[in-house]
């Protein structure tokens, strides 16, 4: 799975089990704090578990940084995948 695929799944995650628009949602687009996107302490829970049950990459306790938006989760799980 490469880059671009990782990136358009967890998009469709976040856009089917997170309620968040399809059509705001860039790759690049701020998931947190002060965006119109505005997911919350509980929907990074659920991104992590999606991302450990079918990465098996853990991203619990990853710096904030890696987890600002679907660009930079699908960066990190490609350079931490086993």
């Amino acid at each position: 799975m490469n880059e671009n695929e990782v990136k358009q799944d967890l998009k469709d995650f976040i856009v089917e089990n997170l309620g968040v628009d399809a059509d705001a949602l860039q790759f690049s687009t701020p998931l947190f704090e002060g965006t119109e996107i505005g997911l919350d302490s509980i929907d990074s829970i659920e991104i992590i578990s999606h991302i450990d049950e079918k990465y098996q990459v853990s991203m619990t306790g990853v710096a904030k940084e890696n987890f600002r938006s679907i660009d930079t989760i699908a960066a990190y799980i490609i350079a931490n995948k086993k």
